[in-house]
Formats: C-alpha cells, structure tokens, sequence
C-alpha cells in the first residue's frame, strides 16, 4: 500500500484509515499508541480495553468530544475496535475497568479502536503524533506494483475442455437434458476455440490470421453478433461479400478463402479473410461499423440483390 505522507488522507478518507490498520495486531497498536504517550488497557475478555474516559484523557480532550467522534463515525469502527458493554459483560468487567456502579452500559476501546480515534481527532496534539508514527510504519511497507504480481496461469488446454465436458453433463443432468438454444451455442463455440487454440500450438508457428467475418467482430472489435434479428451473423457475412468485395481479392486472389468450421453444432464452409493484412482488417473494421450502424441492414441487402441467383455487387 502507498500513502501520501500527510495527515490528511487518514483524516478524510475511512478507506485508508482501515487499510492502514488493517496488518496491525492490538499488541503492534498498544506499541505505537505508548510512543506518543504511555497508556492502559485493562485486560477484560482476552484483549486490552478502555473506557471513554480514559481514552479522552489520553488524548487529552473532554469525554463529550470522544462521544461525539463515535457518533458520527460510529459506522466505520469494527466489532475488534469497540464494544458496548452491558448485562453480565458489565458485570465482569465493571471491576477491571474501574466503571461506577450505577452505570448500565459503558462504550469500551481496544488499542485498534483507538488508532482509528486518533485518525479522527482533529483537536489533539497526541492523536497527530498518532498519526504521524502510522504513516511513517506505513510508508516503510515497500509498495507492490502490478509488474511485481504473479500473472495468473491458465490450466492446459485439454484440461480445460475436460472441465467444460464436465460441467456440461452436469448442466444436463440439472435440466433434465434441455439446454437454451444460445447457451448451447456459446459452450460449442467455446470448446471448438479451445481446440482451435490446442491445435495452433501443436503446429508451426505462422503470421498468418485467417478469421471469419463474426469471429473478427466479436474477438478483434468486441461487438456481440446476434443470432438472430436484421443485424445477425449470416446477414454481416454477406454485407461484407455485398459491400465490401475487394476484400476478398488481393495478391494471388487469397485474401479470402472458404474453411470447414463449427458453426451451430455442425461443421460448415465459412468465408475467412486474411487479417493479418493490414488493408483486409481495417477493411472489414469499415465494413463491420457499417452493417451495425446501418437501421436495416436486411433491407440494403435485398435492395442490392444480395439474396437473389445473381447478385448485384456493390463496392
């Protein structure tokens, strides 16, 4: 954790007051409360407490402003930090904690509870001391930087699709063997990508990327292609062959090709097109912002006779 080394964060934000509290122990609290001035905590319940009024003459201020600090901050203070003492708790512990007799409840502090006083007293020369001491321990921490985290490994890849098997028969099971139409679509595009990705580095690494028009929204662009509607898969597909033809001609005419691929549960010939070329991604980039931009695409399509036996092409 890094802090700016002036008081003021720990007096504005209670974010950072429990983040910089967080790794101490009462005993690492008692300890830095002690070099600002000594302090007792009356051992009652296996912790060290202290009353309000010990706690407002430690800091020296009145006993009101203690209670009125825990009124308007009584939210942040964890069940560590503070208690209320009453009933057979106040009977254990009046004696320790030197209560009067009549009292018939009493607001105790442990040494964490009284870190976060001082982070929250304005008007006490010993809390800024407080203060002080904890952002120095704090700024000792050496700070982690995202580079210095471990980056998250990924299991292989047959073991991940063992996973999915898994939880697919388990979804069955669960459905009496009826899935949604589209989630069964997801987890099929799912796993044929993940076998996809085991046979790409079983072979030779190469710089070629051959996508589909789909496959490019979704992975290179981030669009959610429906599946159904004006605006679905097969409609883009033909708006970028309609439209945009040049893109599938270029040096020796291979910037676009047809590939068995899985396509709703079944393998199918798919148009894919060079995208490692420069020109052919930012092409199908134009293309693809187009067809989603476009209130129906459908309609543009039959206009340009993209669905009849000769298709009037476009540019």
């Amino acid at each position: 954790m890094t802090l700016p080394l002036n008081q003021s964060v720990l007096l504005e934000s209670k974010t950072i007051r429990t983040s910089a509290i967080t790794n101490f122990s009462d005993d690492k609290a008692l300890e830095i409360l002690a070099k600002a001035k000594a302090i007792i905590f009356a051992a009652w319940g296996g912790s060290g407490w202290a009353t309000t009024a010990q706690i407002a003459e430690y800091f020296g201020v009145t006993e009101s402003a203690v209670k009125e600090l825990f009124r308007i901050n009584g939210a942040e203070f964890r069940d560590l930090e503070t208690k209320t003492l009453t009933g057979k708790d106040l009977r254990d512990a009046r004696q320790k904690l030197c209560l009067p007799s009549k009292t018939s409840q009493a607001r105790v502090f442990s040494a964490l509870g009284t870190l976060r006083i001082a982070m929250l007293l304005t008007q006490s020369e010993i809390a800024a001391q407080v203060r002080t001491i904890i952002l120095d321990l704090v700024a000792a921490i050496p700070a982690i930087t995202p580079q210095q985290l471990p980056t998250p490994a990924l299991p292989p890849v047959e073991q991940r699709l063992h996973t999915l098997v898994q939880s697919m028969k388990t979804l069955a099971e669960l459905t009496g063997g009826r899935l949604n139409p589209y989630m069964e679509q997801q987890v099929k595009d799912y796993a044929a990508n993940l076998l996809a990705e085991h046979n790409r580095k079983m072979l030779t690494p190469s710089k070629e990327r051959w996508l589909g028009v789909v496959n490019f929204a979704e992975n290179e662009l981030g669009k959610k292609v429906p599946i159904s509607g004006s605006h679905y898969r097969g409609h883009l597909g033909t708006w970028v062959r309609t439209f945009y033809p040049q893109l599938g001609v270029g040096v020796a005419r291979r910037r676009h090709r047809q590939e068995d691929r899985l396509v709703n549960g079944t393998q199918q010939p798919v148009y894919v097109y060079a995208c490692h070329e420069e020109a052919v991604a930012a092409g199908l980039t134009k293309a693809i912002d187009e067809f989603f931009a476009h209130p129906n695409p459908a309609a543009a399509l039959r206009q340009a006779g993209a669905f009849s036996k000769k298709a009037v092409v476009t540019a």
